[in-house]
């Protein structure tokens, strides 16, 4: 199955582009500033899910993090859309579970399958301690409207104690828009009727909020940018929603 890399961000060159990534360093100062929250004295595995992880690079230096902030053993899986790039992934990076399929269609039940449920199945866990998204939530809210979105936000919501979320902000979407025209003379249909829309923060606002609405309290927010322009949020459930 052939994915639209353009439309869908499931770039097969990604890190051609990425490989000077700073992410790695505000993600680590971020982790280390919740002082312990994540540690806790037990010998059991720290469970991982990066949505979006193609080729799971940045997915293993996450892993690698969480192991170095937490003095716990890591167990990682990695969503992506596109089968091509798992099946690589899961070549070059084997200690790294990665699943096949697409978030928005999963989060609003187009799907039958859901890749991530049977792996907590197999793994016997109720939920992810992290789920992470790095730089992916942009195509969903393309592709899926703010609808599509907040689906596939209450999604994450209900699978991780922990979120840590990359966004992008609205310029990139308009320069998203332009790039798919120039590239196959396609347009997001839903891209004129998204009302989470806005720059100076205001898109992000929209998102973060409603996560906050999920029961989630905001831990941290860079204040480092990334070569990107982007910032983290770590966003942790609290106590009486569990």
């Amino acid at each position: 199955m052939e994915v639209n890399q353009v439309k869908n961000g499931n770039y097969h060159h990604y890190y051609d582009f990425r490989a000077s990534d700073s992410r790695s360093a505000i993600l680590k100062a971020l982790l280390e500033a919740l002082d312990g929250a994540l540690r806790q004295p037990s010998d059991e595995s720290l469970f991982l899910l990066d949505v979006g992880c193609n080729l799971g690079h940045f997915t293993a230096k996450v892993k690698c993090i969480l192991h170095e902030v937490t003095g716990r053993k890591i167990s990682a899986a990695g969503l992506d859309i596109d089968p091509v790039l798992c099946e690589r992934a899961s070549s070059v990076t084997p200690d790294v579970a990665f699943l096949c399929g697409n978030i928005l269609e999963i989060a609003t039940e187009r799907q039958p399958e859901d890749p991530v449920a049977d792996y907590m199945r197999r793994h016997g866990i109720a939920e992810f301690d992290v789920v992470c998204c790095f730089s992916v939530l942009m195509y969903v809210h393309l592709n899926g409207g703010d609808d599509g979105l907040r689906s596939a936000l209450d999604y994450l919501c209900r699978r991780g104690k922990f979120l840590i979320l990359e966004l992008q902000p609205w310029k990139k979407y308009r320069d998203q828009v332009r790039r798919l025209k120039r590239s196959s003379g396609e347009e997001y249909p839903r891209y004129g009727d998204l009302a989470w829309r806005g720059g100076c923060g205001k898109l992000e606002g929209f998102i973060t909020g409603h996560i906050v609405g999920n029961g989630f309290e905001l831990l941290q927010e860079s204040s480092e940018r990334s070569e990107f322009d982007r910032q983290l949020w770590v966003f942790r459930r609290k106590a009486n929603n569990i």
